[in-house]
This record gives C-alpha cells, structure tokens and sequence, in this order.
C-alpha cells in the first residue's frame, strides 16, 4: 500500500518536481497539492494523507502557522518543512511547534527520499545545526550570519515592538528605509509579518 503524501508550496516549479520524484517511487504517491498555507491546512484536515510536505515561506498563512493550526486542532499529521531557508534559522523552532523534519529545497534526491521514510517509520529527520547547543529555543537570535549589521539594528528594534517611524528617529534614516529592510528582513526569514518575525525568534506572543 502506498503512503499518501500532500505537497505544500507556492512554486509551480518546486510543486512538479517534487511530483515528479514521487511518482517515479513506487510505495509512495501525491494526493493532493497545496499553493498556498490555507490551501494547505485544509488538505491536511479534510485529506487522508501520511506526511505533509511544507514549504516555510507561504503566501496567505505561512508554514509555522499552518503547523500551530494543525496541532492546536489535534492533528497529528507528520510534517516535513522544505525550505531554502538555512535550517538554523528554523529547526529549534518548528521542532518545538511539532514538526518532524527539515530538509532544504537544494537536497539531492535520495536524502529526500531517505527524510521521508523515516519520518513515515515514525523517527525524526533534522539536520545537524552550526548553533551552539546550549541556546534555548526560547533565546532571541541577536546575529545572523545572512543578516547586515542595518538589518540586524531594524530586527532588534521590530522586536522590542518599536514603531517604524521611532526606528527611522532612532537610526537616523527614513521611514521608507526602515520599510524597506523590514520587508528584507520578512523576505530573507520567510516570514510573512512581525508576529511570524516574533515568534521565530522566540520571543513571546
């Protein structure tokens, strides 16, 4: 029998090529496809599937709240986040919210398959993390190694909760400045708005 897998991601592209590995694997099959996190929430509750497949930048509701969503309503539905966003940036996290992988869009096609079955065997599949292993999930990131020193001045700043036009005052640049790396910052995390920045930092709704 073959295990059924749902795909979630806003990529045509992506979308296709993941069929297309699935299809050429003979115990697993694609029953649905999502473009997007409310998409793809509703698949996880009305399909039966074995495994969700999840990108972490969504449009509509991003993957971390597809995840929260789908546990707070009981459903157990393993969860695998594909992403090409670097797993230190995620995996304390969506690990504490309940997933059971990550594997990033640029992995080969075997550790693909290898992450699936494992997690359909009922094990974990994260990658090792560059983060030192004393930092609590619960830990602000301060740096990021894809983050400028500007971008990390505004992270900082949206954090605290700081209104736009008290950053531009606070750093000396305009409001549409400060507009503009928050939406860097938004694009490079693969978050959609400052609650999803909040929450992947760990810091408390």
């Amino acid at each position: 029998m073959k295990s059924g897998l749902i795909i979630a991601d806003d990529h045509p592209m992506m979308c296709h090529g993941l069929s297309e590995i699935i299809a050429r694997t003979p115990d697993l099959e694609v029953v649905a496809i999502a473009h997007d996190g409310e998409q793809a929430e509703t698949m996880a509750k009305q399909r039966p599937a074995d495994l969700l497949i999840l990108d972490v930048a969504m449009p509509i509701k991003s993957g971390l709240d597809v995840l929260e969503s789908l546990r707070s309503a009981g459903i157990r539905l393993p969860v695998l986040f594909f992403s090409m966003y670097p797993p230190d940036q995620y995996v304390p996290y969506i690990r504490k919210a309940g997933a059971q992988g990550f594997i990033g869009k640029d992995a080969e096609e075997k550790t693909l398959l290898a992450a699936i079955r494992k997690i359909l065997a009922g094990n974990v599949f994260f990658p090792s993390l560059t983060t030192p292993r004393h930092r609590s999930v619960n830990t602000p990131i301060r740096e990021l190694p894809t983050l400028s020193s500007r971008e990390n001045e505004v992270l900082n700043q949206l954090l605290r909760g700081t209104p736009l036009v008290d950053i531009a005052a606070e750093l000396g640049i305009s409001p549409q400045s400060v507009t503009t790396y928050r939406r860097r910052l938004l694009d490079k995390l693969g978050v959609k708005n400052n609650v999803d920045l909040i929450r992947l930092m760990g810091h408390p709704d």
